[in-house]
């Protein structure tokens, strides 16, 4: 480093005295060890911090202790420092002005970091062009994650915040009006009982059946009818199939045209008019496609993240887990598929939306004599089940059955059931069965 880095010794000093002043402002400060610039006030920092968990008192003669064990008290400038910085501070009323100044100072110095790492990045022939976008962003983010205060907010403020929605709701209602909600529709009355009015954002839902039994038309059935019913806005992430072949069904589920034949280019002359009005659907510009193949989480979320700034975001669709890649190295398959499952529940959490991420089922469902699924027969990874805070299974209860059974087998805080589905297969859409 240079003296050139954004710094400032008064404000870093200023803050570390503030503390030896009144100990009790330390779990208030949002600062880390390597938010400060001088090295020896770091030291200090991380002296706090250690006494703070070890639930020791916080004064000169423990700081200067701890330094000691750290083997930093003599390079630091002893206990004579510590006392200096004691008696050059009047007052802790303003440390969390000094903090404010050092914590955006470390910002600065961050992303000059940063912007060495996208240097290096862009000169890197070896990596393709997506790695590199991901890495990058993935620099900025982290050097930009404690630009602002963190947000730890109270119990209080908490519900308050409650209260206010609360509050809210019940006037809008006395008023006649539509309360507002931050849950998502699937459009199907019967599932959204069983989801307790529908997908909340920041959670995992993970659609799962086998091959062919309907788990891709249920995800974009919800997606269509979020967009059109909601105007919400929908990213919908395909490794499956290509864009125009989830435009096609979307297509078919919006105009009641034949789904092969929009896909196939056989249209009767008579489909022009319903397709020609299709194209001016307001809801089509809400939904978001992308037929990446071989997504990455990193690369996911780097994409979602794009799309979000850009379009805004209500919903994440992903069909399907397992053509995913993790992009690390791992022993197995298995732990494959964790850390992929994981990185989804955090990215849920992440965007602040719901994410539905279809998954297949392995074989052993086609054996048993009801062909219903169990969580055990989730492919490859029980930490799918582990990470979902609900898991629906798509299946046809027999081979000729007439309708779709959707059963919710886990709901971390809601109920579990069965119910069924009318899926059109003209139009690979799913519907209620009594309207």
């Amino acid at each position: 480093m240079t003296n050139n880095l954004p710094h400032n010794r008064e404000a870093e000093e200023a803050v570390v005295g503030a503390v030896l002043i009144n100990p009790d402002i330390f779990t208030q400060i949002d600062l880390a060890p390597d938010d400060f610039y001088i090295h020896r006030l770091r030291w200090v920092w991380e002296a706090f911090t250690r006494l703070h968990e070890s639930k020791m008192p916080l004064d000169i003669v423990t700081v200067a202790d701890a330094l000691n064990a750290l083997g930093r008290l003599e390079e630091a400038g002893g206990a004579a420092f510590l006392t200096a910085l004691l008696t050059q501070v009047p007052s802790s009323l303003n440390a969390e002005g000094y903090a404010r100044i050092v914590r955006e100072d470390s910002v600065r110095r961050k992303l000059l970091t940063a912007a060495n790492e996208l240097a290096r990045l862009a000169y890197d022939q070896s990596k393709d062009l997506e790695t590199v976008l991901s890495e990058a962003e993935q620099a900025v983010r982290r050097a930009s994650q404690h630009a602002v205060e963190n947000d730890a907010p109270n119990l209080g403020e908490v519900i308050l915040s409650l209260y206010d929605r609360a509050a809210e709701r019940n006037n809008r209602a006395a008023n006649g009006e539509q309360p507002p909600t931050r849950l998502i529709s699937s459009g199907l009355a019967d599932f959204d009982r069983l989801l307790k009015g529908g997908f909340r954002p920041g959670r995992l839902y993970i659609p799962a059946g086998r091959p062919g039994q309907g788990k891709t038309s249920l995800m974009l059935t919800i997606a269509n009818n979020a967009a059109l019913r909601q105007q919400k806005r929908v990213a919908i992430f395909s490794l499956e199939m290509g864009n125009e072949e989830v435009a096609g069904r979307l297509l078919a589920m919006q105009t009641g045209l034949d789904a092969n034949m929009l896909l196939e280019d056989t249209l009767p002359a008579d489909a022009w008019q319903p397709f020609t009005e299709a194209l001016g659907n307001p809801a089509n510009g809400l939904i978001v496609l992308n037929d990446t193949p071989a997504l990455t989480p990193v690369s996911l979320r780097s994409k979602a993240h794009r799309i979000k700034s850009v379009y805004g975001m209500d919903l994440l669709i992903l069909d399907y887990i397992q053509l995913m890649r993790s992009g690390i190295r791992t022993q197995n398959r298995e732990q494959e598929v964790a850390y992929i499952s994981r990185e989804l529940k955090l990215l849920a959490r992440e965007l602040d939306v719901p994410v539905l991420a279809a998954a297949q089922l392995n074989r052993a469902v086609e054996q048993r004599a009801d062909r219903e699924p169990q969580l055990s027969d989730l492919r490859e990874s029980g930490s799918l089940e582990n990470d979902a805070d609900v898991v629906a299974f798509v299946f046809l209860p027999a081979p000729d059955a007439l309708t779709t059974s959707v059963k919710v087998a886990k709901h971390r805080n809601g109920p579990v059931g069965k119910i069924d589905l009318f899926f059109n297969r003209k139009l690979t859409r799913f519907e209620n069965l009594m309207k």
